[in-house]
């Protein structure tokens, strides 16, 4: 009798938290979403061709050639509805743009690319990217499903679940083809260093973040 009423217990439990489940689609990213302290480093390859996507103002743009180019790229991959993860990449991603000054812009580009491209709209990832604070020279991409899921394999930020995207920061230079990824909840002084150290090895600053 004992056991029968710690199983039924059991069952009612799982129960009841079936519905907070189905109520927060989140539950399962939140469940994986690392600590700061949990951020790892480390080269990667990647790859990209010249997949045409549309930036946040509905501008087709080719990503190799026109997108990336040869300049020095800070990438990460959100999607609007996250109120998780994503937010706090963001965010990080906002303070990296605030250090960079008037010459580290020439050489860097700022770029999001959704992993929600079904749901978020040009429109959508503009007014995301305004409420978070983001200033101009930082492009949005989007896209058909299938184009913009190819593209993110080649970065390594697929998931078959959108909602269970690895938390990731990549600071690359295009040029060389030298990437890092930052696995995880990145510090921005982190991604800013290797931001310089790629702009040294260009020979093009010592320094791109301002002094305080």
């Amino acid at each position: 009798m004992k056991h029968r009423l710690i199983l039924l217990s059991t069952t009612l439990l799982g129960a009841l938290a079936l519905p907070a489940l189905a109520s927060d689609p989140h539950a399962h990213h939140k469940h994986h979403a690392p600590a700061a302290k949990d951020t790892k480093a480390s080269t990667v390859k990647v790859r990209y061709d010249d997949s045409a996507l549309l930036d946040q103002a509905g501008k087709s743009l080719k990503l190799k050639s026109e997108v990336m180019a040869d300049r020095i790229v800070v990438l990460d991959f959100v999607f609007t509805t996250c109120t998780t993860i994503c937010p706090v990449l963001t965010a990080t991603m906002v303070r990296v743009q605030n250090e960079l000054d008037a010459k580290a812009r020439e050489d860097v580009r700022m770029v999001t690319i959704t992993v929600d491209p079904a749901r978020d709209t040009p429109a959508r990832m503009k007014e995301y990217g305004d409420k978070m604070g983001v200033k101009p020279g930082w492009v949005w991409l989007t896209g058909p499903t299938g184009r913009v899921n190819e593209v993110l394999k080649g970065f390594g930020a697929y998931a078959p679940s959108f909602e269970d995207h690895p938390p990731l920061i990549l600071v690359g230079d295009a040029r060389s083809g030298q990437w890092t990824r930052f696995f995880g909840f990145a510090d921005p002084k982190d991604v800013i260093a290797k931001v310089n150290e790629l702009r040294a090895a260009r020979g093009t600053a010592t320094h791109a973040g301002h002094k305080h």
